[in-house]
């Protein structure tokens, strides 16, 4: 099963969809099981999700905090060892 939003540009406007497909391993093709409009949903739950201010921002925290951070590149540790160059 593929979930994915699909993102489609028409007379100059882009327009969402939330996209749920099956593939069918005898045809060897994807069959559509649901394609509805992203603004159709947001307008259904509107009054549940209100206008956005009910919800804490999380400070860009990670929510995991157990996870490390992923640090920058590192540099190959045989760059370190190698002797200085001759002058």
């Amino acid at each position: 099963m593929y979930i994915f939003v699909k993102r489609v540009k028409s007379n100059g406007k882009i327009y969402y969809y939330l996209v749920i497909e099956e593939y069918d391993p005898i045809t060897k093709k994807k069959k559509p099981l649901l394609h509805l409009s992203l603004k159709k949903i947001l307008e259904a739950f509107k009054d549940e999700l209100g206008d956005g201010k009910d919800f804490p921002w999380c400070g860009g925290w990670d929510s995991n905090p157990r996870r490390p951070t992923p640090t920058g590149l590192k540099p190959a540790p045989f760059g370190r060892a190698r002797a200085p160059p001759l002058a």
